[in-house]
């Protein structure tokens, strides 16, 4: 027997060591399909242990603990949370004191506490940020599980998992298969992360795994959540003097990489992220540097926040705000004083302990840090309290919803959320300086009304969504209601776009045009001018003919398609007229007797059709066809004479005596000599008349070319050139002409009807960002589909968005039709996520991150 199989016979003889978790246990927490109950599990584990749990009815409890989850996942909505958002309290704080001075370094929430939380109502917020915890502490948690089951339990813990370890497994297919690595890997590295005490050592771990996660977002088209990991990863790297230059520099390798990879799709996301990704990298340079420019990396990443969270250019925006001026004055007069030497004095510390307490439970609800919510609610006041920040005119924007959808709700009672969370976090802050003189009731009491004062407001919130969603069947949430405003608004845009449109085609072109202004000079018309008739030309040899003839439809149709193009749009205008008109293949023949010396003249009529384009620099011939008649017509009695047969015209002669000489053996009964006059049996003029649309028809000869010869015609292809030109210019007027009433707002007593309308069009959009913003923030914040058609370059129309389509070549009657297309996108979006979410909203993170740190503190003054 060899070695090799002796071996093999050990190994299997042998037992291998019971695993405490099952394999791939911790791989669930980090793949799409499984990290969202994966994580619910963990937390109800970790509140379960928190209990004390029975370990008889392990499964039982833990899954109705689960359950009780469910609906705080829904509340929060299809995102992965991130641990940055509502961090606006710990970057202003890293923003406006030297690292050195930093007391806290990166706010981790705190599993502990989680029995409590499970059963407390609207902890939606809270409970997301811990479930990003779950994923690093679930191998602890369920090692803690498996040491309260004992030896002969552990095998439960397998069958409770195989479901989801099944469903695990079955994804490694040929495109899920890296999605279940990178899994695998994220759980090697937390499993590396667990087992290192070190602080120092565990940068680069929890580096890596942020790095990894952010990667994979990207890569799977995750764009918006790639960019929330990689702006927790580099404010993380803030908090360590340890050089992080390496881990900053990969950082900016691949924001650098990725920055010119997927640009429009970048701006579909948010218009804004290219320049979030641009801040990103610049905090990633800044730490990568060799002086590690810590403060200036926390300066870019604040601006980032502002942008990310605030929909605000940076922090500064709202920061630096005159009214605030009593909150900044409160903060730096009770931030510590560097000169101070020995423990901050017990009176200095219950003074400013007091000052921001009956700040935070008072001052935070005034008109210039909310708003005012009875108005005034014009239009024109909207749109001026539309350029702060939303959560500073909190109260105002839900009073002027209320009022707009005649709602009769009472909206709840604001106190500015940005506000209360910078002072409440600085409450606990300036606690943890001399934490001996924060105890008793008295203090927990206060702990206890400031976060019962968010979870009132919280509340007020849900019933106020719950009033506007309205009864019964008929229920429509905030969102689907403005949303219906603003499609309302469209339509009335695109009826008064059409007319405006219409009304342009009316004054630019002749009647009974058809030209299509938005077609080539090479369209085929079936355009006649109306009313035209054909005289002589301008000094025309007419031989006495000014009849106006009726110019018939195919008469007109002898101009080229280009001509009359530009008639219909006024470049020019066509003219028919008739020219050399004059007797051809005449003949004389004697009259009466041959000896009196007159004759009867014969001949064909013969006359030039000529079209002409009439401009203001003169008449250019189009075209000119010559028709002869086809019988011999006596057109004239005269003198016998060879001088006059020559005359093609001889009118001049009518009415002159002819003087005639009867023969020798004339019989005398009349006189020798007899006088005739000169005299025509028919005009040209008559000739006319008789025969152009009646007798012969010379006018359909010009169609069937009977008898007609083509003189002289013109190429139209310059005409063409210029027919394009002038639509183009045309074009480019009617834009001008409609897109101003989209793009300039509507001034004082403006009252045309677009202009007003588009303003509807664009303040329903503006309001469905600030509702959004103040009652779902995480899923504006977050959720790519929808906060695309609120911030992204094809979002909901408004003024903006039509600069764009411009600047892209859009004509302004297609954008109505672009902008209900995008409503019903973010309609479906919308109607895509949990019914409780809709009808209930959200809490502020700002709040969220503060109440955990009020809890925190808690437990701290009761140990």
């Amino acid at each position: 027997m060899t070695a090799g199989l002796i071996l093999i016979l050990l190994t299997f003889s042998v037992p291998a060591p019971a695993q405490p978790v099952p394999e791939d246990l911790l791989a669930l927490h980090w793949h799409p399909a499984t990290a969202d109950r994966a994580r619910s599990r963990t937390l109800a584990a970790s509140a379960w242990l928190e209990r004390g749990g029975d370990p008889s009815e392990w499964p039982q409890a833990v899954e109705a603990i689960a359950l009780r989850l469910q609906p705080a996942v829904e509340r929060t909505g299809p995102i992965q949370v991130s641990l940055m958002d509502g961090l606006m309290a710990w970057l202003v704080r890293q923003r406006e004191f030297n690292l050195g001075q930093s007391d806290a370094g990166f706010p981790e929430p705190d599993l502990a506490g989680m029995a409590e939380l499970v059963e407390r109502e609207r902890a939606a917020g809270e409970l997301a940020r811990m479930r990003i915890v779950a994923a690093y502490a679930a191998d602890g948690i369920w090692a803690r599980v498996a040491e309260t089951l004992g030896e002969d339990a552990r095998s439960s813990l397998t069958v409770y998992w195989q479901p989801l370890l099944d469903e695990f497994n079955g994804s490694r297919e040929a495109e899920a298969e890296t999605v279940v690595d990178h899994a695998r890997e994220q759980a090697e590295r937390v499993r590396e992360l667990s087992a290192v005490e070190s602080k120092a050592d565990r940068v680069p771990l929890r580096d890596a795994i942020l790095q990894a996660e952010a990667r994979q977002a990207w890569r799977a088209g995750r764009l918006l959540n790639a960019v929330w990991l990689t702006f927790e990863g580099l404010a993380r790297l803030t908090q360590h003097d340890a050089s992080v230059s390496t881990m900053a520099a990969e950082w900016s390798d691949w924001l650098e990489s990725i920055e010119s990879g997927r640009e429009e799709a970048v701006r579909l996301i948010d218009f804004d992220l290219p320049v979030i990704l641009a801040l990103l990298g610049d905090a990633a340079d800044y730490l990568a540097s060799p002086d590690q420019v810590t403060q200036s990396a926390i300066a870019e990443l604040a601006d980032t926040y502002a942008r990310l969270a605030l929909f605000a250019p940076d922090l500064a925006f709202y920061l630096d705000q005159p009214v605030r001026e009593r909150v900044r004055r409160l903060i730096t007069g009770c931030n510590p004083d560097p000169l101070l030497i020995g423990p901050l004095p017990r009176d200095v510390f219950e003074r400013c302990a007091r000052e921001l307490e009956q700040a935070l439970t008072g001052e935070l609800a005034g008109e210039e840090l909310v708003g005012e919510a009875q108005g005034p609610f014009a239009a024109e006041f909207l749109r001026r309290e539309l350029g702060l920040v939303s959560w500073q005119r909190a109260a105002y924007l839900d009073g002027h919803f209320n009022w707009l959808l005649e709602a009769q709700c009472q909206p709840p009672q604001w106190v500015n959320v940005l506000e209360w969370s910078l002072l409440a976090d600085h409450l606990v802050r300036w606690v943890s300086q001399r934490p001996v003189f924060f105890t008793g009731s008295a203090w927990r009491d206060t702990v206890d009304r400031l976060a019962g004062q968010m979870r009132e407001q919280a509340a007020a919130n849900v019933e106020w969504i719950d009033c506007v969603t309205g009864r019964g069947g008929s229920r429509r949430d905030p969102v689907i209601r403005l949303l219906s405003r603003h499609r309302l608004a469209l339509g009335e845009v695109d009826n008064l776009l059409r007319q405006a449109q219409a009304d342009f085609y009316e004054a630019n072109t002749r009647p009974g045009a058809d030209i299509d202004l938005d077609g080539s000079a090479d369209q085929v018309t079936a355009y006649r001018p109306q009313g035209l008739t054909i005289g002589p030309c301008p000094e025309a040899n007419s031989c006495g003919a000014r009849v106006e003839l009726p110019a018939s439809r195919a008469v007109l149709g002898l101009f080229p398609n280009a001509f009359l193009l530009a008639d219909q749009v006024g470049m020019g205008e066509l003219k028919l007229c008739y020219d050399q008109v004059r007797w051809v293949e005449r003949s004389m023949e004697p009259a009466q007797r041959r000896a009196s010396k007159v004759a009867n003249y014969l001949g064909r009529l013969s006359f030039d059709l000529v079209g002409k384009f009439r401009r203001d620099e003169g008449d250019r011939t189009v075209f000119r066809y010559r028709l002869t008649g086809n019988e011999n017509t006596h057109y004239l009695f005269a003198g016998e004479s060879e001088d006059i047969l020559a005359q093609d015209c001889p009118i001049d002669r009518v009415g002159k005596a002819v003087a005639s000489e009867l023969p020798q053996d004339n019989p005398g009964m009349v006189p020798n000599r007899l006088t005739y006059f000169v005299s025509t049996p028919t005009t040209p003029e008559a000739e006319l008349l008789a025969n152009w649309d009646q007798g012969a028809e010379w006018r359909d000869w010009f169609v069937t070319a009977r008898r007609v010869s083509e003189i002289e015609a013109a190429d139209p292809a310059d005409m063409e050139v210029a027919v394009q030109a002038h639509l183009a210019e045309l074009l480019a007027q009617r834009q001008r002409q409609l897109l101003a009433p989209l793009i300039n707002p509507p001034r004082a007593g403006d009252e045309s009807p677009l202009a007003l309308a588009m303003a509807r069009v664009a303040d329903t959009a503006a309001l469905l960002r600030r509702v959004l913003e103040l009652h779902y923030p995480r899923i504006i914040r977050q959720h790519a589909p929808v906060r695309a058609m609120l911030a992204g370059a094809q979002g909901l129309i408004t003024r903006d968005r039509v600069r764009l389509l411009r600047d892209d070549g859009v004509a302004a009657i297609r954008m109505p039709a672009m902008g209900l297309d995008r409503a019903e996108r973010l309609r479906r979006a919308w109607m895509s996520l949990p019914e409780s979410l809709r009808e209930q909203g959200q809490r502020a993170p700002e709040l969220d991150y503060v109440l955990e740190r009020l809890a925190r503190l808690q437990r701290e003054m009761t140990r």
